[in-house]
């Protein structure tokens, strides 16, 4: 395995890390993946996450590339007025434009965590070298199903009672801590729910792979196993679309257990797929 920096896009103002395997483990039909940020962290990703994926895939003889869009970790934001969407968009084309030229790839894995999961979804929609996604902690819907799941667990907790009755007897002193654990529990917005099933089958339909992987850490939106499908009624999945599901991992993987967990499932699913280097 060899790590090596690159430096890319239309001003080479964006920074990452290529990890390629040795030439003998190379797999040339596996499309290369690119780790895009998480939030505001920078490339190596929560827990150096990004960093510890990328030996295991080289380690099965995928090439992966890690880096940090416009504006995050080492990369400058290119000049011109952009929208971030378009900017976004820019810089993930970026990336496989000059892994095309530099590694003749011409099918790409998407990988994101949070924001990065929606990115990696907008791009797939818009671009068709997007062969794959392993989007952690992406879409999720309420179903009657979580709602009850999340209330029922909130009522039956003792803290919640407690901290019922003493923001009755002293709201003021304790106002900002009911604001702050309403505010953790917010979710950031999916867009209509019809319209991502559409956008999801459309994936589907044209071969994308996708690989969602939920944590407890959104048990505010998706605290169930199945619920994906659950979200998401008369998807036709036909093969292409793999769901895990980590109640006992939080949203960063904080815990090396949970994550070697995550690696092994993203791995195995690379292994497992149909790729052609198209």
């Amino acid at each position: 395995m060899k790590q090596r920096p690159c430096q890319f896009g239309p001003e080479h103002n964006l920074i990452g890390i290529l990890t390629e395997p040795d030439a003998k483990d190379l797999r040339p039909d596996a499309p290369a993946m690119l780790m895009l940020n998480a939030g505001l962290l920078h490339r190596v990703g929560p827990q150096r996450m990004a960093v510890d994926l990328a030996q295991r895939l080289a380690g099965c003889g995928v090439r992966s590339l890690r880096f940090d869009m416009g504006g995050y970790g080492d990369s400058e934001v290119a000049a011109g007025a952009q929208s971030d969407e378009s900017r976004t968009f820019t810089d993930i084309k970026s990336a496989m434009d000059f892994l095309e030229i530099e590694c003749d790839i011409h099918s790409f894995v998407l990988f994101g965590s949070c924001s990065g999961a929606d990115n990696s979804f907008s791009v797939a929609l818009r671009d068709p070298r997007v062969a794959g996604a392993v989007l952690l902690d992406g879409h999720g819907y309420w179903t009657w199903r979580s709602y009850a799941n999340y209330y029922l667990a909130r009522i039956l907790r003792p803290k919640t009672w407690v901290n019922f009755i003493q923001r009755k007897l002293s709201p003021v002193d304790l106002i900002a801590e009911g604001r702050g654990e309403h505010e953790s529990q917010m979710r950031r917005p999916f867009g209509d729910r019809l319209e991502v099933k559409h956008e999801i089958q459309t994936l589907v339909d044209r071969g994308t792979e996708l690989l969602y992987c939920y944590t407890g850490g959104v048990s505010q939106y998706y605290n169930y196993a199945g619920q994906f499908y659950d979200m998401f009624r008369g998807l036709a999945p036909r093969g292409k679309i793999k769901v895990e599901y980590y109640p006992n991992a939080d949203h960063t993987y904080t815990f090396a257990e949970d994550r070697e967990r995550m690696f092994a499932a993203v791995v195995e699913w690379y292994r497992s797929r149909p790729w052609k280097n198209r």
